[in-house]
């Protein structure tokens, strides 16, 4: 198997973007998403996930984000489908691992008893920033 300069070319985008996303987290100890606006991503707990299941603690793992097997799945299908996996196949995969997120990341919102995810745009840097500005003006 032959790997192309384009291909190396896209994996080291992809990892690049990874260490970018990780710098971020590391920097400001927390999503950035959540940072900015307040409101928690789909993928939210998924890093606490991690850790728990480092521990061997499977039910806190689930409890932080149910679908944490799913990045590992996902590397999976994208390394299978260089190595010749149905291109067709690991898009249906994708797409019901997009659809399994957004519905638990749906419910996750919805539910009151959930303490992962968040909803609290005023703690958004943002919605801070923008509070600030409006007060400037009306001075």
């Amino acid at each position: 198997m032959k790997i192309n300069k384009k291909e190396i070319e896209e994996h080291l985008k992809l990892i690049c973007i990874f260490l970018f996303i990780f710098l971020i987290y590391i920097l400001f100890t927390g999503c950035p998403i959540k940072l900015l606006t307040g409101i928690s991503c789909a993928g939210c707990g998924m890093s606490r996930a991690y850790f728990s299941l480092l521990h061997l603690n499977f039910r806190e793992a689930f409890y932080y984000h149910p679908l944490f097997p799913c990045p590992i799945i996902f590397v999976a299908v994208y390394i299978m489908t260089k190595l010749g996996f149905s291109q067709k196949a690991a898009k249906i995969i994708y797409g019901v691992m997009a659809f399994l997120f957004i519905g638990i990341y749906i419910l996750r919102m919805i539910n009151p008893d959930d303490r992962v995810v968040v909803f609290e745009p005023q703690n958004g840097l943002i919605f801070k920033g923008i509070k600030y500005i409006i007060s400037l003006i009306r001075q």
